[in-house]
Order: structure tokens, then C-alpha cells, then sequence
């Protein structure tokens, strides 16, 4: 994955994350209940991890770059992914 596909990646699940904590934050607004409460504040804890995810490729991008760069020549070169990286490995 390169690294605009991660950003990209990154915004998307921020955003689907906003609109999810939104509709919580809509229940618990019109609804105000235990169980909302808790769903909001579910909701909120997913979308600061997706933030948090977005703002460290953000920080280190050249990190990031740097452990692709290294993944795709150790998959050339002896047919695996390097074993250690600096940085997390997006799923595809």
C-alpha cells in the first residue's frame, strides 16, 4: 500500500468515524439513556484511535515511506515482507 493509498485510507475511516460518533451524539442528544451515553462515548474512543492512527502517518510519513521502500525489496528479493518495521502494517 503506498503512502497516499494510506492516507487515504486513514481519512476515510476517520470520516465514516465522525459520522458514526455523530449519529451516536444525535441519539444521546434526543434520547439521553445509559445505553446512548455509552455508545457515544464508544463512538468517540474509535474515532480519537482513527485521529491518532491519521496524525502518526501524518508525523512520520517519512518513516512510513521509508518501511514500504524496505517491505517491497525484501518481498523482491527473498519473496517475504521485511520481518521488522518501525512503523504499523496497513492491511490491504
Amino acid at each position: 500500500m503506498t503512502d497516499w493509498d494510506l492516507m487515504k485510507e486513514y481519512i476515510h475511516n476517520a470520516m465514516q468515524a465522525v459520522d458514526r460518533a455523530h449519529a451516536a451524539g444525535e441519539k444521546l442528544r434526543n434520547h439521553t439513556t445509559p445505553e446512548h451515553f455509552d455508545a457515544f462515548k464508544e463512538q468517540m474512543e474509535i474515532l480519537h484511535n482513527h485521529l491518532n492512527a491519521l496524525k502518526q502517518a501524518l508525523e512520520h510519513e517519512s518513516t512510513y515511506s521509508m518501511d514500504e521502500l524496505i517491505d517491497a525489496l525484501s518481498e523482491m528479493f527473498s519473496g517475504h515482507p521485511a520481518a521488522f518495521r518501525r512503523t504499523q502494517r496497513v492491511e490491504e
